[in-house]
């Protein structure tokens, strides 16, 4: 798939489904979110998690980091790396590769920051360690207060939310591994 870098994330997303003739309610189910999500996705309305583009991807058979990375010079990378959803930062710490099932990220999440909207479920499993502050994880309904140098591996295909109810930005490594 050509990569046009003045598309954005959503605009790519849709052309990739119109050409693969699938509807945006059958890109959603095999891809884990609801159809309603997807269309917000698509329309540039959110920015979409990780796990979500490599769903997408992989719903797609296309390579997991499709959507991930948009830039061709190393400048252009550099800046790429570093993304912004509405929750958090995150920064792949892994080059994108079809061929990979292992996916490495450095994600932070701003103080008293709450997890809204749709929570994250997607193939595979997923490693998230504390570097530093506190972060609520809640894993099919459990919730799981880490703190500074602590983990938890979960089914990713179970739904999942993070927060920071701390007073200082938590940074995390967030590893997925995806089938």
């Amino acid at each position: 798939m050509v990569k046009n870098e003045t598309e954005s994330v959503g605009q790519r997303i849709r052309k990739a489904r119109e050409k693969k003739g699938l509807s945006v309610q059958a890109l959603a189910d095999k891809a884990g979110c609801s159809d309603e999500y997807l269309s917000w996705v698509e329309a540039s309305q959110v920015e979409p998690p990780v796990a979500l583009l490599i769903q997408l991807a992989k719903a797609m058979q296309l390579d997991s980091g499709t959507f991930l990375n948009t830039a061709s010079s190393p400048e252009e990378r550099l800046k790429e790396a570093a993304k912004r959803t509405e929750h958090y930062v995150y920064k792949a710490l892994t080059p994108p590769d079809a061929d990979t099932h292992l996916m490495a990220f450095s994600v932070t999440i701003p103080p008293k920051t709450p997890h809204e909207g749709v929570g994250y479920q997607h193939e595979g499993e997923e490693f998230v360690y504390v570097v530093s502050g506190e972060v609520n994880l809640i894993v099919d309904q459990n919730q799981t207060k880490l703190k500074e140098k602590e983990s938890l591996r979960f089914n990713s295909n179970l739904d999942h939310h993070l927060s920071n109810p701390g007073d200082k930005e938590a940074e995390l490594l967030v590893i997925l591994y995806l089938p």
